[in-house]
């Protein structure tokens, strides 16, 4: 896993529990042309921060989603 998605899933598991790898390997895999996860490179954050906000929403609620993919965002 590379150190990015190290930091990511750290900061994700926060707002989502032990969910948050698989939902992050969803988003990558579904959203961001097949990346695995573990290859998440900080090119990648800034559409990852996307798809977190607008997936997230609709499971942890979009102001919580917000503040997620905000701290995500910051890491670029």
């Amino acid at each position: 896993m590379s150190l990015i998605s190290e930091k990511v899933l750290k900061e994700v598991t926060f707002y989502l529990g032990p969910a948050a790898e698989r939902f992050l390997e969803r988003q990558t895999k579904s959203h961001m042309n097949g990346l695995a996860f573990n290859d998440l490179e900080r090119k990648h954050l800034k559409d990852l921060a996307y798809w977190l906000n607008v997936s997230g929403g609709l499971v942890i609620g979009k102001e919580k989603a917000a503040e997620m993919a905000a701290k995500i965002e910051r890491f670029v």
